[in-house]
């Protein structure tokens, strides 16, 4: 596997990993700006979406979505 599609495989688990975490944890909404727990699920829902899409996506978006997860996981990725 070249590193592009590593880099790419990588970026998608973050996303993937925060979707999860969102879905484990509804009321991890309002402490990521969030209204509340059915917008969790609609990011979540959209976030992977965008990791199923990621060769597709802008990489400046793609950027600011990896780096924001990885706040929400914790500091990963970003």
């Amino acid at each position: 596997m070249n590193r592009g599609r590593r880099a790419r495989r990588a970026d998608a688990d973050v996303l993937r990993s925060a979707a999860v975490r969102l879905r484990d944890d509804p009321d991890l909404a309002r402490h990521v700006g969030l209204a509340g727990p059915d917008d969790a699920a609609a990011l979540a829902a959209l976030l992977d979406l965008l990791a199923a899409e990621l060769p597709h996506v802008d990489s400046t978006i793609r950027r600011s979505a990896v780096e924001s997860c990885g706040r929400l996981l914790g500091g990963r990725r970003g």
